[in-house]
């Protein structure tokens, strides 16, 4: 995922700024002494140096979907900070500060990174990327400490966080529950009364995927009425075990008549 953070950072240099790569290299590698003695051209250095989850952005509840005939349960994304440092590299301090300046200002301008630059993994994310430049409230680093640890000299620098999503993968499959039943006795004695409540999909033929929304049901038996909303979901309410003829009917469909059994493992109705 960070390799796909890195090239979405070289794009965005790239076409935004616009950097030339014949003209200006862009590097991720860490700018200590070794490193810049052998810098020979114009050179932006896209520094990590670290990594931590974003708590304000933190989400602890589980994100349920469907899928057929199953509920599945996901963990959103965690987000995460990417803390990168942001040097110019040139002979001539001007064309440095130069090309600094630019490098803020492009970077001020996006607080979310463009989609149509994200790379790999960040392009399938429902979550956006976002980026804060050069804020008071980042990580705290003492200059002098940070590049006296990579022994080198002080140098104008940009703090630049990128807030990714990461996906966790973890998932929980299970049967969706189709029938409540809820049963009513006197302490001591066998339920009495049973009351249960139905709901399904209305759904085209043979289309599953499909769900026929404004669809009237008609329970014959007990001459009640319900109608899919626009999910194609419907119910009935306090219905006993036992089998029912139901009418369903739908704009620009034809009218159809099926069995309805209670209990049953689904109640999704084609039409």
């Amino acid at each position: 995922m960070i390799n796909d953070v890195d090239e979405t950072l070289k794009q965005l240099l790239i076409q935004k700024v616009p950097l030339d790569p014949a003209e200006v290299d862009i590097s991720f590698d860490m700018p200590d002494r070794e490193w810049s003695a052998s810098v020979s051209r114009p050179t932006v250095n896209l520094y990590l140096y670290d990594i931590r989850e974003n708590h304000q952005l933190r989400n602890n509840e589980w994100i349920m979907k469907r899928s057929g005939g199953s509920a599945v349960m996901a963990k959103p994304p965690l987000r995460i900070d990417l803390s990168y440092l942001v040097t110019v590299w040139t002979n001539d301090t001007a064309d440095q500060h130069r090309l600094l300046g630019h490098l803020l200002a492009t970077l001020s301008r996006y607080q979310e990174l463009p989609a149509d630059l994200l790379q790999g993994v960040l392009k399938e994310s429902q979550c956006p990327v976002l980026a804060f430049t050069a804020q008071p409230n980042g990580i705290n680093m003492n200059a002098a400490d940070f590049w006296g640890a990579l022994e080198n000299q002080l140098r104008a620098s940009i703090n630049y966080v990128l807030t990714v999503p990461v996906d966790i993968d973890m998932k929980f499959t299970s049967p969706l529950v189709k029938t409540t039943v809820l049963e009513f006795s006197q302490k001591g004695e066998a339920p009495a009364d049973q009351a249960v409540l139905v709901s399904g999909v209305v759904h085209a033929r043979g289309k599953p995927e499909e769900v026929v929304a404004e669809a009237t049901l008609f329970l014959k038996e007990l001459q009640k009425t319900a109608r899919s909303d626009e999910e194609g979901k419907y119910a009935f309410r306090k219905l006993v075990y036992g089998s029912y003829t139901v009418e369903v009917s739908a704009p620009g469909r034809k009218k159809r008549e099926l069995q309805l059994a209670v209990p049953s493992p689904s109640y999704d109705i084609e039409i």
